[in-house]
């Protein structure tokens, strides 16, 4: 790996570079444990951004107050490194918390790894987006972001070009944000993304577009869905020169701290300015636990590309970097290693402690009705089935005790009993409030 003169050797050095290998370790933990609550039942479906942490690291410290980003599912770190996600609300969101104050990114709404920052205050009324990190709402079909990066630079260009818009200084700094793209390497095959490209390229707005690439469309290799398995060979006519437009284009190994650092940074610095767009490829990506919970990439990956994503796993090439750069010793990283995990595991545990919680009135108060219908319907055997389903379920969901009123109703439905009316009330009253009633206000 590159040594480097533009990190300094100094206290405050140390000590950044040293956070950023502890939110690192902290998003890298919290993505192997929440693999592990999807297998326990704890969870409906997990994707997460392992393997990408330390281009994320770099990415964060090019991003400033006013800046956007519009991204997909494998951010997390990102998030992390800004202070907009905490490890709690990360796991809140995975357990599908329906409460705003616990996962304030979609409030459950939306698939784990869908991040956001809340735009508008609880009148309804807008922020001052010039003082907040600012990600728009993910969205989960893949290059689903990319549209919106195009709009969202073409305003901030509007901003600058237009000087009436200069007073209206709640949304833009006179059009001197950046747009932070991201996407895997698979998705730039589809129309959306080329279509985007093209239409940055011509207007000419601040977008930085960061590619992640680990080689892999899911279980697919990049060579059976990108042309010369290389999106940055591909785009190589749109790289602007001296007298032609286009986009600033950099491409940079994963692992490389330094030169994340230096890419992010100038490829920021010149959209900023000048209202060029730029791309960076991000290469040598590994993905330590597959694409998702859904399936295991032991069973695509031959052996030997499995150990090279071992040897080039990116943290641990970071490990690697700031022992031989004499910031850190084995025993100092240790120390942080151990810690991350720590507070990963108290985080998750807290999440769904407050998670359960929430849900315990509820469940209650189903097993409540349930038994009144024992007593009331002729159907007893099969409600008191149906109860002790509930009863032993483990770690039953919210959706999992709806089911099973709405089972006992169909038992019931030529009953005229009363708890029937009270079966239907508590139903109509929990899908009000959880999929309805106080949805997020973040855009």
């Amino acid at each position: 790996m590159n040594s480097t003169k533009a990190i300094q050797k100094t206290k405050f050095a140390i000590e950044d570079m040293l956070q950023d290998y502890r939110i690192c370790c902290e998003s890298r933990a919290a993505s192997l444990l929440g693999r592990k609550e999807v297998f326990m039942g704890k969870a409906k479906f997990g994707i997460f951004g392992d393997g990408k942490e330390l281009p994320q690291i770099a990415m964060a410290k090019a991003f400033r107050k006013g800046d956007i980003r519009s991204g997909y599912y494998r951010d997390q770190t990102f998030m992390f490194a800004l202070g907009e996600l905490t490890l709690e609300q990360f796991f809140a969101q995975l357990y599908a918390h329906t409460d705003v104050e616990a996962e304030p990114a979609s409030a459950g709404r939306l698939m784990n790894g869908h991040f956001a920052t809340r735009a508008l205050d609880n009148k309804g009324h807008w922020k001052d987006l010039l003082h907040l990190n600012y990600a728009i709402s993910d969205v989960s079909p893949t290059a689903g972001q990319i549209p919106r990066i195009v709009g969202l630079g073409y305003a901030s260009k509007l901003y600058r070009n237009n000087p009436q818009l200069h007073r209206q200084n709640q949304f833009s700094d006179k059009g001197n944000e950046v747009v932070f793209g991201t996407i895997g390497n698979a998705a730039t095959s589809e129309g959306m993304f080329l279509e985007a490209i093209n239409a940055m390229g011509v207007l000419q707005i601040p977008v930085v577009m960061a590619i992640w690439d680990d080689d892999y469309g899911i279980s697919v290799p990049k060579e059976f869905h990108t042309t010369k398995g290389d999106i940055s060979k591909i785009l190589q006519g749109y790289q602007r020169t001296e007298t032609e437009e286009g986009l600033e284009l950099f491409k940079v190994k994963g692992w490389d701290f330094v030169a994340l650092r230096n890419a992010f940074q100038e490829a920021t610095d010149i959209s900023r300015k000048y209202h060029v767009p730029t791309l960076i490829h991000v290469t040598d990506l590994t993905q330590p636990q597959g694409h998702s919970t859904s399936g295991s990439h032991e069973r695509y990956k031959s052996l030997e590309r499995l150990q090279w994503e071992k040897e080039h796993d990116c943290i641990l090439k970071f490990r690697e970097w700031l022992i031989e750069e004499d910031f850190a010793s084995s025993s100092e990283l240790e120390e942080i290693e151990i810690d991350a995990r720590v507070t990963a595991k108290a985080a998750k545990n807290a999440a769904w402690k407050a998670f359960n919680a929430s849900m315990k009135p509820e469940f209650d108060s189903a097993m409540a009705i349930l038994d009144k219908a024992i007593l009331q319907s002729s159907h007893k055997n099969i409600l008191s089935d149906l109860r002790k389903e509930l009863a032993t379920t483990l770690n039953p969901l919210r959706s999992d005790v709806v089911k099973c009123l709405r089972k006992a109703l169909r038992h019931m439905r030529n009953e005229r009993i009363l708890v029937k009316t009270e079966a239907v009330a508590w139903i109509k009253k929990i899908t009000l409030r959880t999929y309805i009633v106080n949805l997020p206000s973040a855009l």
